[in-house]
């Protein structure tokens, strides 16, 4: 329960954690160093079994910003709905607990959005490995070189076309796209990013892409994407099923490029996902 007097501060910054003892602390310390301080930090232990919550208490304890949230195992999806439902900053950003991020990534996004007017804010990111080592990558996501300013149909056309991947730590969006809308992530399923993105990029006014890289994306072998299994691909499809049901209700006049869609698969998969998937 929120105390009511604290005052609101302006992002919620929500960190889903299970068994990531190994890379945690510099998670959460790549957070607290941001330039914008203006910010809580929302650590959800998933049940981990490991040294992870004990972690989070810690920074807890050192760092007024920082909360915990200790929740039985639900996986991730639940982990940031727990998140969600604490969240009282004005925008939300979410991150992975065994990733880094830059340290303006949120002053970054809060300057693009007054600067272009904007209410959603998108960036590049670039790839480490298990001991931080730079991996080269060639994700489309980061094929650009100047800023975009877009609507939310030209963004969705992109993202359908694997132009724009769907990780929701590649962005920063308003709280109120996933507050009180009845917005969750699908529980007990994985690709549960690719299942909301169009969601939130739908709700949005307007889009600014930054091509800068603000992210960095562990690469691991105990990732979610890093092993391919038969649930795993149901779970893709049942995304890539929520995703166009969103599209077709939300913006109708995008029902025969999603028909067009259909029929490029392949040419709109995102391979270098796969490709990083399987050399981890």
């Amino acid at each position: 329960m929120q105390e009511q007097h604290k005052k609101q501060p302006e992002i919620s910054i929500i960190v889903p954690v299970y068994q990531v003892e190994k890379y945690l602390n510099e998670c959460i310390d790549s957070i607290l160093a941001q330039t914008f301080t203006d910010f809580e930090l929302i650590l959800v232990d998933d049940g981990s079994t490991d040294s992870s919550p004990a972690i989070c208490d810690r920074y807890a304890e050192q760092d007024a910003r920082v909360q915990v949230i200790h929740k039985p195992n639900g996986g991730l999806s639940d982990a940031r709905n727990a998140g969600i439902a604490e969240a009282i900053g004005a925008y939300i950003y979410f991150a992975d607990s065994d990733d880094t991020v830059a340290p303006t990534l949120v002053e970054d996004c809060l300057n693009a959005m007054r600067e272009y007017d904007a209410d959603l804010v998108m960036f590049q990111f670039d790839t480490i490995s298990e001991n931080n080592k730079p991996l080269l990558s060639n994700y489309r996501h980061n094929d650009f070189t100047e800023v975009q300013v877009l609507t939310p149909v030209e963004v969705i056309k992109k993202q359908v076309k694997a132009e724009i991947d769907g990780y929701f730590w590649a962005f920063l969006a308003p709280a109120s796209t996933y507050q009180g809308t009845g917005f969750s992530f699908p529980v007990g399923r994985k690709i549960e990013d690719l299942s909301r993105i169009c969601n939130v990029i739908g709700e949005a006014t307007r889009v600014v892409r930054l091509p800068k890289a603000l992210y960095h994306y562990r690469m691991r072998e105990g990732s979610i994407t890093a092993s391919w299994d038969p649930q795993l691909t149901r779970d893709w499809t049942r995304a890539a099923d929520d995703r166009e049901e969103y599209i077709v209700h939300r913006f109708p006049e995008l029902k025969g490029f999603m028909t067009l869609q259909q029929l490029n698969f392949f040419a709109n998969l995102d391979y270098e996902t796969m490709r990083q998937s399987l050399l981890s």
